[in-house]
């Protein structure tokens, strides 16, 4: 859990996608808009190693780049 540049509150998790992509998938913790960050990673343990490296700052970073994200 990690708070933005707006104070919103945000949970961030890891998902292996297909074709070896890992995503960083934002939830907010109150409302709706999940977001979704492509991790510059070969499989989830190195994305797993930059997730738990990554301060509050670089969390919000990436969730500013993050693109908006259906889980159907």
């Amino acid at each position: 859990m990690f708070d933005d540049t707006q104070n919103r509150r945000w949970q961030a998790a890891l998902l292996e996608a297909s074709y070896g992509q890992v995503l960083l998938i934002f939830s907010p913790e109150h409302g709706s808009g999940f977001r979704q960050h492509l991790m510059q990673a070969e499989y989830l343990a190195q994305a797993q190693e930059q997730l738990d490296a990554a301060d509050d700052a670089a969390l919000a970073a990436w969730l500013a780049e993050a693109d908006p994200w259906e889980p159907a």
